[in-house]
């Protein structure tokens, strides 16, 4: 099975880098705030026997560079859509969390290159104010350099009912070193716009997937698109979280649907 690390040069001038596997037609997977290339590989490896999967890493995290700041979804969604035009055909979109919000700007500003979305529970519900405390404090917390604390303090803002620091503990020791790339997220979706009215002017044939086990914002948000998007349908995944750890489940969902 063919495997590829690739770059583009976003429209500011940064550095997107992309991982590709197998062959067919385009299948590209925007990831979310704070979590690692492991579980999208693990979907890839799944889903490339069908397709070409691309894992893009978002500006701000992993190889890629870092933007102008504050950061924009807008900029983001350029990102993405660099990506795109290195593409012979028309691509299908998975985005997963904050990388659906990306894909959800992108295809706003231009939909001609995608054929089919999937999007995982983008957080259209917190845009905008309600998260706004919370970035000031996680930069409190990195100016002291203490990025495990600004994970704790995310994951204590939007998961209910709120987990007690000695089980978060671990995870955000473990994801310290991506706490600037959540900084950059939230500095995107305090400065977003709430009102997603204007996006049902995206016409593509849509999948909104929700976990069974999901945070409220999450089953919030979904609601919300199903409502806005015109040609959407939503399916909830049994036993899922905002972070699902099954591959295999959600791999099942893209491939029948995409198909």
């Amino acid at each position: 099975m063919s495997q590829y690390r690739e770059a583009v040069e976003s429209a500011d001038g940064t550095r997107i880098v992309f991982h590709s596997r197998g062959d067919g037609p385009a299948l590209v997977i925007v990831p979310g705030a704070l979590v690692t290339l492991d579980f999208y590989f693990q979907l890839a490896e799944l889903l490339a026997p069908a397709y070409r999967v691309l894992v893009v890493e978002r500006r701000e995290y992993g190889e890629s560079g870092n933007g102008p700041r504050p950061a924009e979804f807008t900029a983001q969604a350029a990102d993405l859509a660099a990506v795109l035009a290195t593409l012979d055909d028309h691509a299908f979109v998975f985005g997963h969390s904050a990388g659906g919000l990306v894909a959800l700007h992108a295809l706003h500003r231009d939909q001609s290159m995608v054929r089919g979305l999937a999007l995982y529970e983008p957080p259209v519900s917190l845009a905008g104010p309600p998260l706004t405390s919370t970035l000031a404090t996680i930069r409190d917390h990195m100016a002291a350099s203490r990025p495990a604390d600004a994970i704790i303090e995310f994951f204590t803002a939007i998961v209910e009912p709120t987990p007690p620091r000695a089980a978060l503990q671990p995870l955000a020791d473990g994801l310290a070193f991506r706490a600037s790339g959540l900084v950059a997220d939230l500095e995107c979706l305090t400065a977003m716009n709430a009102d997603i009215t204007p996006w049902s002017a995206i016409d593509v044939p849509a999948l909104l997937l929700a976990g069974g086990l999901t945070d409220p914002y999450g089953t919030e948000s979904v609601e919300l698109l199903q409502a806005t998007l015109p040609d959407a349908r939503t399916i909830t995944l049994p036993g899922q979280f905002h972070h699902p750890h099954d591959a295999a489940v959600v791999a099942a969902a893209l491939r029948e649907f995409f198909a």
